[in-house]
C-alpha cells in the first residue's frame, strides 16, 4: 500500500498553529536571558523554536497544530515518528521555512511534486503527515 500524506489546507493551517506556538515559547525562552548574553539569545532562538517540533513529534507523533486538525507524523512502514525520524524533519525546517529562502516555498513545491505529499524532511526521515483516522495495513 502506498500512502499518500496530506497535502491539505488542514495541514497548512496546523503549520500556522505550529509556527505561532512555537515562536511563542521561543520568544519567552530569548526574553528571559539577559541582553549581555546575545549568544545565548541567538542559541535558545534556534533551540526552543526546533525543539518545539522535535520533542512533541518524537513524544507524541504530532505537535498541537497537527492535532488540532486532526494529522499525526507517521513512519512510511505506519509506526509513531521516533526522535531520529523527528530531529531529521526538524533539521530541514531550518532550509524549508527559512524566510531567507522565501519561506515555507520549497517545502510546498516538494510537497505538491512528491509522490507521497512529503516534504523535504518527510522524505529524509521517511515520514509521512496523515490523516489520523488513517488506518495502516499490519501496522
Amino acid at each position: 500500500m502506498t500512502v499518500i500524506g496530506d497535502a491539505s489546507k488542514a495541514r497548512l493551517i496546523a503549520l500556522f498553529i505550529d509556527h505561532l506556538i512555537a515562536l511563542a515559547i521561543m520568544f519567552v525562552a530569548v526574553a528571559l536571558v539577559p541582553e549581555n548574553f546575545p549568544v545565548v539569545k541567538a542559541v535558545f532562538f534556534f533551540l526552543f523554536y526546533l525543539g518545539y517540533f522535535v520533542v512533541l513529534e518524537a513524544l507524541w507523533s504530532r505537535t498541537l497544530g497537527k492535532f488540532f486538525q486532526g494529522l499525526i507524523v507517521r513512519k512510511l512502514d505506519g509506526t509513531r515518528c521516533d526522535l531520529k525520524a523527528a530531529l531529521i524533519r526538524s533539521a530541514l525546517r531550518i532550509i524549508e521555512v527559512n524566510p531567507i529562502l522565501f519561506g515555507g516555498l520549497p517545502a510546498g513545491l516538494v510537497i505538491i511534486a512528491s509522490q507521497r505529499k512529503q516534504r523535504i524532511g518527510d522524505l529524509l526521515a521517511g515520514t509521512v503527515v496523515v490523516s489520523d483516522r488513517l488506518e495502516w495495513e499490519g501496522a
